[in-house]
């Protein structure tokens, strides 16, 4: 089983993502913040998704603290975000892609199967 971890502080995103994989064969841990990686307290996963937008550290530090750590950096991580230079910023700090908001369930689900 393929473990994911989503750091996203708004709740109906989180129930949204959960909905859109449910029927996929995912272990999803959700997170509002950031802490849990930046302390180390979560084993590296399958695949990072972070909001762009969070409280503390923001996702685009998120993912460049991941990228430059030793235990999480073969990691993919993808960035979700509605800022218009989404794609750019994730490239920037090393992210493998990045999920538009607003989002379909089926283009979620597509784009974190191209990454598993």
């Amino acid at each position: 089983m393929k473990k994911i971890i989503l750091i996203e502080d708004d709740e109906p995103i989180r129930d949204a993502f959960a909905l859109a994989l449910s029927m996929e064969n995912y272990e999803i841990q959700m997170y509002a913040t950031g802490q849990a990686i930046l302390q180390k307290e979560v084993t590296a996963p399958d695949l990072f998704v972070l909001d762009r937008n969070i409280s503390g550290t923001n996702g685009i530090e998120l993912c460049r603290f991941i990228k430059g750590d030793d235990t999480y950096k073969e990691v993919p991580v993808l960035i979700m975000s509605a800022y218009p230079e989404v794609k750019e910023a994730a490239a920037e700090v090393g992210a493998a892609g990045a999920i538009i908001k607003p989002f379909l369930l089926k283009t979620l689900r597509e784009t974190i199967s191209q990454y598993l």
